[in-house]
């Protein structure tokens, strides 16, 4: 039974990283002081508190880290004399090479650490037209629908909340989109707090795309971490509208098996898990600036327990009793009847 377990597992790995959209990451280590490049220098690639991947600079100190699954990793550099320095939230897109030069310090004493923060260049050298928005700008921005974070970007076009997206004047059928590398129709049911990033591409789109006419929006989803957390959130505007829109989402993660350390102790994760979830119910998915007029609820039960009324004319037989509604049987109210949404996504 174990056995099947796990050829399972490692199906649905196998599966993940076939598909899975990657990145690559590259640049030069060299000596703060002189500029000259570091040799043999190490360096890796962490995310999650996991090493993804890492390798040693060449003769003129140039690295390349690849494939990266895309996402936010922090970037650590040592060579032997010399300070290690530690760069966080370097962010890798997919299908996309992240530049990234080191500038390590001679002398500095054994043990110390230089942290630095990523700062997103202002233009990208890269080939692809397009932007990505990382899972904090996502968090950021006022709304959940994908498209929607989609056509924040320049050259992008939505008519309306929810709806598809028109890129660089293409038809919304031809913009195609991709969960992990895969390929869907239809809803993207990814729920905000499961989503790493989103990269559109608007020009340039590569060939592993096909006959891709229009744009590519390609998200990709979190992986497991090598702590365990998790939150949960919640938004209502019942108080403030008669829309009701509630929204309860969740997140999960965490490791399964980690391995040993030398002196025995628990390392790095090498399985772990990650779930998200949202609910959301909302009366009225697109309400109308000035309302909408409906039928008194007693009128509407009289109207069900009567619906015909007999004529003043007794040769005309049978009227409808709505005939002989007025102003006075109806009501303004702020949500359309009868629109009710509601919706789960798991992840």
């Amino acid at each position: 039974m174990s056995r099947k377990i796990y050829l399972i597992v490692a199906f649905a790995l196998t599966t993940t990283f076939a598909f899975a959209q990657t990145g690559s990451l590259k640049g030069v280590i060299t000596d703060a002081m002189t500029g000259e490049p570091v040799p043999f220098a190490n360096i890796v690639a962490e995310k999650g508190g996991n090493q993804i991947g890492g390798t040693t600079t060449d003769f003129d100190g140039n690295y390349t880290i690849k494939p990266l699954v895309p996402g936010n990793y922090t970037v650590k550099a040592t060579f032997v004399g010399y300070g290690a320095v530690e760069i966080t939230g370097v962010i890798v897109s997919s299908n996309k090479i992240t530049k990234q030069d080191v500038q390590l310090q001679e002398g500095i004493a054994i043990g110390e650490v230089k942290i630095i923060a990523y700062k997103k260049p202002l233009l990208d050298q890269d080939n692809l037209s397009g932007e990505t928005k990382t899972a904090e700008e996502i968090v950021a921005l006022p709304t959940r629908n994908i498209s929607s974070v989609a056509a924040t970007t320049a050259g992008i076009y939505q008519k309306d909340e929810g709806e598809g997206v028109n890129v660089r004047g293409s038809r919304s059928d031809a913009t195609e989109y991709y969960i992990d590398g895969i390929k869907v129709r239809g809803a993207m049911g990814v729920p905000t707090s499961g989503i790493e990033q989103i990269t559109v591409i608007t020009g340039g789109v590569p060939a592993q795309y096909g006959d891709a006419t229009g744009g590519i929006i390609s998200v990709t989803t979190k992986g497991p971490s090598n702590k365990t957390f998790g939150g949960f959130e919640y938004e209502s505007s019942s108080l403030f509208d008669s829309y009701n829109y509630n929204l309860l989402g969740f997140s999960l993660s965490g490791p399964i098996l980690k391995k040993r350390n030398a002196d025995g102790s628990k390392g790095s994760s090498i399985l772990g898990y990650f779930i998200s979830g949202e609910l959301r119910s909302v009366d009225d998915t697109d309400p109308s600036a000035i309302g909408m007029w409906k039928v008194k609820d007693d009128v509407l039960a009289d109207l069900k327990a009567n619906p015909f009324v007999l004529a003043p004319n007794a040769n005309a037989g049978l009227l409808s009793s709505s005939e002989f509604l007025n102003e006075r049987d109806f009501e303004l109210v702020d949500a359309k009847q009868n629109t009710n949404d509601k919706r789960i996504n798991v992840s």
